[in-house]
């Protein structure tokens, strides 16, 4: 194809327009470089406007202000921020293992609400409780002190949600020598001290104190009167037959102290009257968490 030479005739041509109203040609003056560069600006504006609000559709909502995870809010709100960017909200379902005893984890747990517990569980498939989480603290907190196995079988035992982070990404967190690591030196001497007390409670509290002490801890972190809880996994966490655990529960319920529904259900009526009757293990837990967390 030949390219014709624009003349002068072909210039005016493209610098004019027929107007109605008036019966003749308008002339148009080309835009100048100035004019060009205007409407340049005007048009980035518009299209990072509608970015700014693209963005703020569909990108992954900032964190909550206050966490629901007590021990993610006492960080600082930067070191949330910088957690949360890899952090994901997944729901905890009852029996859901969480870890195997002696397999590699490959996620830590900050539950926001539910109860997990860590069991110890023998040749012949017996368990007993050894410690309780729920949102004072986490799970695979074994990460921080260097380990990359769970010395317990970590099983979901009331329904409820968790803060879940890669457990590579944690253990770079917790290294650094900052808030984060600050308090999980703290969680660590709390929970061992929960741990130490367990056992202690195991082999010389009567099953009935043993029973009251973890109904407490139970509504601790779930923040209800009525507790979600068959008597298949109360008497798994104490260690005893479902016969006798029916043996404790209804003396305590006819002291006004509970209410057993039977259908996977205990509602706490007298919590004053449960501490009484729990043994010393619940308060001097409750005592050094308040210590070290003030």
């Amino acid at each position: 194809m030949r390219l014709r030479k624009i003349t002068n005739v072909d210039r005016d041509s493209l610098t004019s327009r027929y107007n109605p109203c008036h019966g003749s040609k308008e002339i148009i003056t080309p835009p100048t470089l100035h004019d060009l560069a205007r409407v340049s600006l005007v048009a980035s504006v518009i299209l990072s406007g509608i970015t700014e609000a693209s963005h703020a559709n569909f990108a992954t909502p900032p964190p909550a202000a206050k966490p629901s995870n007590r021990l993610l809010a006492r960080l600082p709100k930067s070191v949330y921020r910088r957690l949360t960017a890899r952090m994901q909200e997944v729901p905890l379902r009852t029996k859901q293992v969480l870890y195997k005893a002696n397999a590699v984890m490959d996620y830590v747990y900050f539950p926001n609400r539910g109860v997990i517990s860590a069991m110890t569980i023998m040749e012949d498939g017996k368990a007993i409780e050894v410690a309780t989480i729920g949102n004072e603290g986490m799970a695979g907190l074994t990460a921080f002190i260097g380990g990359e196995t769970s010395p317990n079988d970590v099983m979901v035992q009331v329904e409820g949600e968790a803060q879940r982070m890669p457990t590579a990404a944690f253990t770079k967190e917790a290294r650094r020598d900052g808030p984060l690591r600050q308090l999980l030196i703290l969680y660590h001497t709390a929970y061992q001290t929960q741990v130490s007390y367990a056992v202690a409670c195991n082999g010389l509290h009567t099953i009935e104190k043993r029973c009251c002490r973890w109904l407490l801890m139970a509504q601790d972190r779930v923040g209800t009167g009525t507790v979600p809880l068959t008597h298949e996994f109360l008497s798994m966490m104490l260690g005893v037959r479902r016969s006798s655990l029916t043996d404790v529960l209804q003396p305590l319920q006819a002291r006004g102290l509970i209410r057993n529904h039977g259908r996977g259900k205990i509602t706490i009526l007298d919590r004053r009257g449960l501490e009484a009757a729990s043994c010393e293990c619940y308060r001097r837990v409750q005592d050094e968490f308040a210590r070290l967390f003030g």
